[in-house]
């Protein structure tokens, strides 16, 4: 698959003055514009979309950015009012942030045969912060009927010329409309790239002369003109990367800046070799990793009684994971610092796996910093060194020659896994007298959930027994945070009665909660439902003993799906089922025995069911053996769920002798 082409300048150039693209003033026809062509089931669609993006010389020294924006949307019904909702970010440059101006929004509502309009009241434009290196402008525009037709204006203008917008031109809702135009001074040469499956209707580069002034020079410029029409909503489905890394875009990186006879006189593309020197130099990222004399007095009563290093290695962990409690934020570099960190308890992700690098260093055990990017971040460019495509930093402890990624981020992380928010791939690994590498962000354990259930049907249609979950890998650290936030076991108790329908739970027992190397288990007394209204004098029993975590709905609906499935790990769920049936019942149609598989058992379903001496035995497992499944395997994997479903709605009958 070829989500993306990487962009020459080898144009077509024509010397001649480009035309400016702008919005147009607004029009009561545009009320009679619709997408049914293009998506019949849209809920808003924009009509037309605007960007330009130009440098602007402030002094004499001194280059500016300045982003021009403006959109203009039909809402159709209630569900697309949410697109009436903006936020727009603003990123820190230096000791600031980008500044947002010229903030004009409308709505346009029909009433009556006449256009009412209601603008953006300065009162409703609000800034949030994020973090220390994020904000965003939020507003939300008025009066939204269905039938509105909003439009919003801005301007935002940045000090850094290597905050080159990108230009979305895919979105969740279909758009008629997208342009886009770049206008890049001769001197400076970006890397460009045009990303996603839907076709350019328009690309052109002209030669503008004299377009923008620089120490009293004119200066030419190369204005590109990008446009997409008709262009189908990105539809999101289950077990994806983020959107980012499949929507149809344009991005810009800063190459080098050359003189008038294309002589390069700064280089901006860093190899991976400046990468390492930089953040090994950078006070918050190598600097911290010097400070193992901070663990030199910690150490030792940590590990004493620790024979081997993977001992050792999984105390240093564990002290780490409950001396520094995660604030939620992410971060490759260290946001108060190790020795602050450890004092006041609580630190971004750098501080956290930071500190476990050089603490594990410290201890003479051989670990290394791996950078990467989320998965809702996006893929990182694996081509060359983007520093700002990575967001968050994890440890990879090398022992006995044995590879293992840590996150001490999350409370209930075991030893040697990570969390799903870190499998994207590749992580790049920065050595300390080494080149860096990229290595694949995998975790060894599959992750799955089991139940087994051991009871009794009893003649008015209740289940009455035993039932317990056991949870492994992602899945029980899920679970595990799912039973903290409850607060205490009784209060998960309640919770889980209200997700599960017509069950009451009678007790419950929660096994290895702490001991999080080990399953967790989970043992509930439970009496359900099966049979509602059941006659206790009944000839026939019918139902479906699957009675939880049953498949009824296909996550993967597409006619066709552009981009992988991503699991993040192996998956396995589970169930086992014992029922004894009231006395007096024989089985008379059950479901025959089955098993699925896909091409080279890339996944596997299974369900067996056997009835003797009045024990109904049920046994279901669905194993998803492969953590990626690319385009051409989307359609198995459909089908395979398809057949999953249509097996499970199948019912056991039993009448009364």
């Amino acid at each position: 698959m070829k989500l993306f082409s990487t962009l020459v300048w080898l144009f077509a150039v024509f010397y001649c003055q480009a035309q400016q693209l702008s919005m147009k003033p607004f029009k009561p026809a545009q009320f009679e514009t619709t997408c049914t062509e293009l998506d019949s089931s849209a809920n808003a669609f924009v009509i037309e979309e605007y960007g330009n993006t130009e440098f602007d010389a402030a002094g004499a020294s001194e280059l500016k950015l300045i982003h021009y924006y403006s959109v203009r949307i039909k809402i159709i019904n209630q569900e697309g009012f949410d697109k009436a909702n903006f936020k727009i970010p603003l990123y820190r440059v230096g000791d600031k942030f980008e500044i947002i101006s010229s903030i004009k929004g409308k709505t346009y509502n029909l009433v009556d045969g006449k256009v009412v309009t209601t603008e953006l009241e300065k009162d409703n434009i609000f800034t949030e912060k994020y973090s220390d290196n994020l904000q965003f402008c939020k507003l939300t525009l008025p009066n939204i009927q269905e039938g509105s037709i909003i439009e919003l204006k801005y301007q935002i203008t940045s000090e850094s010329l290597f905050q080159f917008r990108s230009w979305m031109f895919q979105d969740d809702i279909p758009k008629l409309y997208s342009a886009f135009v770049s206008e890049i001074p001769k001197n400076f040469v970006y890397n460009i790239t045009v990303k996603g499956r839907v076709p350019m209707f328009k690309k052109e580069t002209v030669l503008k002369t004299g377009c923008f002034n620089y120490n009293n020079e004119m200066r030419d410029c190369f204005s590109t003109t990008y446009i997409m029409k008709d262009i189908p909503a990105f539809v999101q489905e289950d077990y994806m990367l983020s959107p980012i890394n499949y929507l149809a875009a344009v991005t810009f990186e800063l190459k080098h800046f050359q003189d008038e006879n294309g002589m390069v006189i700064k280089n901006f593309t860093k190899t991976w070799k400046d990468v390492d020197e930089l953040m090994m130099a950078d006070a918050s990222f190598g600097g911290q990793l010097k400070k193992t004399n901070s663990f030199k007095k910690i150490l030792p009563p940590i590990i004493e009684n620790k024979s081997n290093n993977y001992d050792k290695s999984k105390a240093i962990y564990s002290y780490i994971q409950n001396q520094i409690k995660w604030n939620n934020y992410y971060g490759c570099f260290s946001q108060k610092g190790i020795e602050e960190s450890l004092k006041i308890r609580t630190g971004n992700a750098a501080d956290i796996n930071l500190a476990l690098v050089t603490a594990l260093n410290a201890a003479d055990i051989e670990a290394y910093p791996v950078v990467l990017s989320t998965r809702e971040n996006g893929l990182p460019n694996m081509f060359h060194p983007v520093i700002s495509d990575f967001n968050y930093v994890i440890a990879l402890a090398i022992i006995d020659s044995t590879k293992y990624f840590l996150d001490a981020t999350e409370q209930y992380n075991p030893f040697g896994e990570l969390p799903l928010r870190t499998i994207n791939h590749n992580g790049r690994v920065i050595y300390s007298k080494k080149s860096s590498e990229w290595l694949p962000m995998v975790n060894p354990r599959i992750s799955s959930s089991t139940y087994q259930f051991d009871g009794e049907l009893l003649t008015n249609g209740e289940l009455k027994g035993i039932l317990t979950f056991n949870y492994a890998g992602i899945d029980a650290l899920n679970k595990r945070k799912e039973i903290s936030s409850a607060g205490n076991d009784d209060l998960f108790k309640e919770e889980l009665e209200n997700s599960m329908t017509s069950a009451k739970i009678d007790s419950i027992r929660i096994f290895n909660f702490s001991e999080i190397d080990n399953v967790l288990n989970i043992q509930l007394g439970l009496t359900y439902t099966l049979l509602d209204n059941q006659d206790e004098d009944s000839q026939t029993l019918s139902f479906n003993p699957i009675f939880l975590n049953k498949t009824t709905k296909n996550p993967f609906n597409l006619d066709e799906r552009t981009y992988p499935v991503d699991l993040g790990s192996l998956k396995e769920n589970s169930q086992m089922i014992k029922i004894r049936i009231p006395d007096g019942y024989t089985l008379k149609e059950k479901p025959a025995n089955s098993s699925l598989a896909l091409p080279e058992r890339a996944a596997r379903y299974v369900f067996k069911a056997e009835f003797k001496d009045q024990i109904l035995s049920v046994h279901q497992s669905v194993l998803l053996n492969k953590s990626l499944y690319l385009e051409d395997e989307y359609l198995d994997l459909k089908e395979f769920y398809s057949r999953l479903i249509q097996h499970q709605k199948l019912e056991f009958v039993f009448t009364k002798n």
